[in-house]
């Protein structure tokens, strides 16, 4: 996958240029001194390579899919899987009478109706005539969402087209949480669209299932529970589950009475009718949570666009009792916004896909995320504000190339060599990859010293980099 370097990445890289100082967090510059871990060790890495699917799902499939052809619903699994990806949200109100408006202006100008001058006959003609050639228009440009309805087979074409991807992309998210707090170990799970299960899979995979005494599902589809239970007796209805306390529902509770340590929102708001019941599942949600809240969708534009919508929305409901764990070190306005140049904050993961599905076994997963955390950001810790590497690094001849997300809310590109920056920084930016967090404390020059370098922000990019 290819990334085009943005104009922000570009401004940042020749404004600052050799004047911005990096130096490695104290604690991490001893340890690699003392050899406790290597560069590609280090504690900003997620320790998440390929992801393999749970041995009991691979025996599970056979099981639960007998009653159709597998290689039919391999088929349509991948359709299924293709149609997903291509979602958009349904458009609000809003943005169906702005679209109005802007036709009908075009419209007006293109034919040059002067309704001044016409008779009133004429004007009903042409009001008539924009109507029609409206609704054209807009049924051609608009999207036309429509919600779907997971009866038995279709939840088995999700099962085996969406959930590996899913379940890899909860297992990294969630081994970030436990690796940056061993205090936490859920005690209850909340999970809202739980489709197959492939959410729980991944939370009883990174922490201890004896040690979850409640899972609480909701899903929309009663076919859809019903599979995602007998996956948990791994395909035999008279086995005993793989978890104890688990409950499935098909609403949503309006009662906060009930709290969990981890709620869970895994592809699921691109199935909500309206903004007006995304927000509200959101608030519902929080109300919920006890301390922490994982949010998913698709790392398409339309998917990060939803991502951003409940990031600000929570944090603005709540917040002096929230922050952002993951992925950005800060509560600003994402900096992708301000750029506005298309590109969606996401990341990847990659997986071994289910044997059924045979052929490309290793896949690629593109996902956004943001985890909420319910209490105030701790600025003592450090840790917290390491910037947050968003494009994969570009390992170059004696140097790498870091484009990152940092505490200040900005996108910085930084140029690592071993001369400039010290041979163990340069090591633990060329051995991170996209998604890890780098252990450095960035200081870039005062804006009356950048300004003085407003020359050099007209270079070309390349002409940057070999000055570097």
């Amino acid at each position: 996958m290819k990334f085009p370097f943005t104009p922000l990445f570009l401004r940042r890289t020749a404004k600052f240029g050799t004047k911005v100082s990096v130096d490695l967090e104290e604690n991490v510059a001893k340890a690699l001194e003392t050899v406790e871990f290597k560069p590609r060790k280090h504690p900003g890495v997620i320790k998440v390579k390929t992801v393999k699917m749970p041995e009991f799902l691979e025996r599970t499939i056979p099981k639960v899919t007998q009653d159709f052809p597998i290689a039919s619903i391999r088929n349509d699994a991948q359709a299924l899987n293709k149609y997903l990806w291509s979602r958009h949200p349904p458009p609000t109100a809003a943005e169906i009478k702005a679209k109005q408006e802007k036709f009908r202006d075009l419209l007006i100008a293109k034919h040059k109706f002067n309704f001044a001058e016409m008779t009133e006959t004429e004007r009903h003609k042409a009001n008539n005539t924009l109507f029609s050639k409206v609704q054209t228009r807009l049924r051609q440009e608009i999207y036309s969402w429509k919600s779907i309805q997971y009866d038995t087979y279709k939840s088995l074409q999700y099962l085996l087209g969406r959930s590996p991807a899913e379940y890899a992309a909860m297992v990294k998210i969630l081994t970030e949480i436990r690796d940056r707090d061993a205090n936490f170990c859920p005690r209850s799970y909340f999970d809202f669209g739980s489709g197959v299960g492939s959410a729980l899979w991944a939370t009883i995979d990174v922490w201890p299932k004896k040690n979850i005494f409640e899972y609480f599902m909701v899903d929309t589809s009663a076919d859809m529970n019903d599979l995602a239970e007998l996956i948990l007796r791994q395909g035999n209805p008279d086995r005993e589950p793989m978890v104890r306390n688990y409950f499935f529902r098909q609403f949503l509770p309006a009662s906060a009475t009930n709290t969990y340590d981890l709620v869970i929102c895994a592809y699921t708001l691109f199935e909500l009718a309206s903004k007006d019941a995304r927000l509200m599942a959101l608030k519902t949600l929080w109300t919920k949570c006890e301390h922490y809240m994982v949010i998913v969708e698709r790392g398409t534009k339309a998917g990060f666009t939803l991502i951003t919508e409940a990031r600000d929305f929570l944090l603005r409901i709540d917040p002096d009792n929230c922050h952002v764990h993951s992925p950005c070190p800060h509560e600003f306005v994402c900096p992708r916004r301000v750029a506005d140049d298309g590109t969606p904050c996401n990341f990847e993961v990659k997986y071994e896909n289910l044997a059924a599905m045979e052929k490309n076994r290793i896949q690629n997963e593109t996902y956004s995320y943001v985890v909420l955390r319910k209490k105030p950001r701790d600025l003592s810790q450090t840790e917290d504000s390491w910037p947050r590497i968003v494009r994969p690094v570009l390992v170059r001849k004696k140097h790498a190339i870091c484009r990152m997300c940092t505490k200040e809310g900005n996108l910085q590109e930084i140029i690592f060599t071993a001369a400039k920056q010290g041979k163990m920084t340069y090591y633990c930016a060329k051995k991170s990859n996209w998604g890890d967090r780098l252990p450095i404390n960035i200081v870039n020059p005062e804006p009356e010293a950048a300004e003085s370098q407003e020359d050099s922000s007209q270079r070309p990019e390349e002409e940057v980099r070999d000055k570097e």
